[in-house]
C-alpha cells in the first residue's frame, strides 16, 4: 500500500537539494529570535493545528503527535509512538515512547494520548468544541489506554491509513482542562514551551530543557504579525526579525538568505454550484476556459507560482498525470462564451452577479492575481465582483452550512495536502456533506467512500476517477501551483522542506 507517499522522484531530489546535509547540532545558547508571520494565529489549542496560521507557531514546537510525515520521503515515521501494528481489521496497537514529559513535568502516557484523540474528534463528550483538526479523522475512532505505554485505537470502518491520520492529532496535557473549552495556555511535549500571548501583538515561547529529544540551540522565540509582505522582508533586512514567512518575489534576495520550497499548495477556485450562475456545469467549465493562466500567473507571481489546472499536486494519489496536457480546460475565451451562451439558452441565469471571496493574505501578490482573474471572467460576460475579507470572515463563507441568504460565491482557496493521500482533501471539500464542500455529486461520493476503505493501487484509482469527474464537472478549478519563499537574517541557517509551509520547527533553526 502506498501509505502517505509524498514525492515523485523529481520531488525527492528537489527536497534532498533543499535539505542538504543535516548540519551538526550547535550547543544550546541564550540567544533569541523573532519570527514575523503574515497571519495571526487564532487558536493555541492542540486540536486546532491544521490551519497554517496556528501550525506555524505551535506544531512541532509546543505540540507533537504520535506519528509524523517525513519531509524527505513522505513516509509515516514514529514520533511520540515508537511503533504500531494492526491487530485486527479495525484495531491498531501503538507502543509509546518512554520517558517523555509534558512541559508541566507530568508524564506523557497512553491515557493522555487517548484523551487527545477522543477530544480532537469532538462529539457528544465535547459539545461545541469544534476542533479544526477533526476533519482529519472523518469517521469516529475509539482510543483506550491498555497500560502506560500501550494504546489501542479502534476504527468504525476499515482505515488502512490510520497511523497517517494520527499525525494530525497533536498531544497536549489536558489534566488542567476541566471544561470542554479551547486551551489558552498550552502544555505540550515539544522542544519549546508556551510563555505568553498578547492578542494582536506577540506569542512567546522558550526552550523546554526537559525535552526528550535533541535540545534546540535557540532559547527564546517571539512571533509577531505583519500583514504586508514588504514589511516582513524589511524587518529581516534591518535585523528586527530573523525569519520572515510568506515573502513576495520582489522582496527576495539573490543569495541563500531567501529559501524556496514547494509544499504541495495549490491556488484553486470553488464555485457555489447550488446557486446561479454556477448551477449549470457548462458555466463552471467556462470559468476555467476564461482564465489566461499562462499569462497572468507568471506575470504576477513570478518565481512564486506556475500555471496549474488541478486541485491536488503531483505528490497526492488523486493526481491525474496526463490531465494538464490532454484534458485541462485551458484558456479559450471563445469556448467560454459559447458554453455560457448555451447555458443561457437553456434558461440558466448566467447574468447573476457573484462575489469572488478572497482574503489579503491568501498568497503573496494574491490580490493582484484575483483582480486579473476577475477581469478575465468579466471579459467573457460573467458578472464578477471581488469581496476581500479577513481570515475569520472568509472562513465563514468556506464552510457549511451556507446561509440561505448568502449570495453566489466563487471562493478562492490556497489548499495544501502534505499527507500524499486524497482522504485529507476530498471528503471535506468535494462530497455532499463535506464541511468545505459547495458541490454534491452522488457519483463522486460513491467513489470517495470506496477509496477511503481501499488500499494500494485500488485506493489510488478510485480517487483518480473521482478527480476526473470533479474537474469535468467544474467543481474545483486549479489556477496556480504555489512556490513559497522564506527570508532569513544574517547568520540564520534553516533548510526549508516541503512541510515548511505548515510547520517551521525552531529546533531546526541554527545561528552561526
Amino acid at each position: 500500500m502506498k501509505l502517505g507517499i509524498l514525492w515523485s522522484a523529481v520531488a525527492i531530489a528537489s527536497a534532498a537539494t533543499m535539505l542538504g546535509g543535516t548540519p551538526a547540532r550547535a550547543e544550546k545558547s541564550d540567544k533569541a529570535i523573532t519570527v514575523v508571520l503574515a497571519v495571526e494565529l487564532d487558536s493555541l489549542d492542540p486540536c486546532d493545528t491544521q490551519p497554517a496560521q496556528n501550525a506555524n507557531v505551535v506544531r512541532g514546537n509546543v505540540f507533537e503527535s504520535l506519528t509524523r510525515v517525513s519531509p524527505v520521503n513522505g513516509k509515516v515515521e514514529p514520533l511520540l509512538a515508537d511503533s504500531w501494528k494492526q491487530t485486527s481489521d479495525k484495531t491498531w496497537e501503538f507502543k509509546l515512547k518512554k520517558g517523555v514529559k509534558f512541559h508541566d513535568g507530568t508524564d506523557f502516557n497512553a491515557a493522555a494520548a487517548a484523551a487527545n484523540i477522543m477530544r480532537t474528534q469532538g462529539g457528544s463528550n465535547f459539545p461545541g468544541l469544534a476542533c479544526l483538526n477533526s476533519g482529519q479523522i472523518p469517521t469516529p475512532v475509539t482510543a483506550e489506554a491498555v497500560d502506560d505505554l500501550t494504546l489501542n485505537v479502534t476504527t468504525t470502518v476499515v482505515d488502512p491509513i490510520l497511523p497517517l491520520r494520527l499525525s494530525y492529532v497533536d498531544i497536549g496535557d489536558l489534566v488542567s482542562q476541566t471544561k470542554p473549552d479551547k486551551v489558552l495556555n498550552p502544555v505540550g511535549t515539544g522542544p519549546y514551551k508556551f510563555v505568553s500571548r498578547k492578542q494582536g501583538d506577540a506569542v512567546k515561547l522558550t526552550r523546554f530543557d526537559g525535552y526528550w529529544g535533541t535540545a534546540p540551540q535557540i532559547k527564546d522565540v517571539t512571533y509577531i504579525v505583519r500583514k504586508e509582505a514588504s514589511v516582513r522582508a524589511s524587518m529581516v533586512e534591518t535585523g528586527e526579525a530573523q525569519i520572515a514567512l510568506s515573502i513576495q518575489a520582489q522582496d527576495a534576495t539573490d543569495d541563500d538568505r531567501t529559501v524556496t520550497f514547494k509544499d504541495n499548495r495549490i491556488f484553486v477556485m470553488r464555485p457555489m454550484t447550488f446557486k446561479e450562475p454556477f448551477k449549470d456545469p457548462r458555466v463552471r467549465q467556462a470559468l476555467s476556459y476564461a482564465i489566461d493562466r499562462d499569462t497572468i500567473v507568471p506575470a504576477i507571481l513570478g518565481i512564486t507560482g506556475a500555471p496549474y489546472y488541478q486541485m491536488l499536486g503531483p505528490q497526492v494519489n488523486a493526481y491525474l498525470p496526463d490531465y494538464d496536457s490532454a484534458g485541462a480546460m485551458k484558456y479559450d475565451p471563445a469556448k467560454a462564451k459559447e458554453l455560457i451562451a448555451a447555458a443561457k439558452a437553456d434558461g440558466h441565469a448566467v447574468d447573476t452577479p457573484f462575489d469572488i471571496v478572497t482574503r489579503p493574505d491568501i498568497l503573496p501578490d494574491g490580490g493582484e492575481l484575483v483582480q486579473a482573474i476577475a477581469q478575465n471572467l468579466r471579459e467573457v460576460g460573467l458578472q464578477a465582483n471581488i469581496k476581500s475579507m479577513e481570515n475569520t470572515a472568509w472562513r465563514e463563507f468556506l464552510r457549511q452550512p451556507f446561509p440561505p441568504e448568502q449570495p453566489p460565491t466563487l471562493q478562492m482557496i490556497s489548499h495544501d495536502n502534505t499527507s500524499g493521500d486524497a482522504s485529507f482533501s476530498f471528503p471535506k471539500y468535494i462530497t455532499c456533506k463535506g464541511i468545505n464542500s459547495a458541490i454534491c455529486n452522488p457519483e463522486i461520493d460513491k467513489l470517495v467512500a470506496a477509496a477511503d476503505v481501499a488500499a494500494g493501487d485500488e485506493r489510488d484509482q478510485l480517487y483518480r476517477k473521482a478527480a476526473e469527474i470533479l474537474y469535468k464537472d467544474g467543481g474545483f478549478i486549479g489556477i496556480a501551483e504555489q512556490i513559497r519563499l522564506i527570508m532569513l537574517g544574517e547568520g540564520v541557517n534553516y533548510k526549508a522542506n516541503p512541510l515548511s509551509g505548515l510547520e517551521v520547527r525552531i529546533a531546526d533553526v541554527q545561528l552561526n
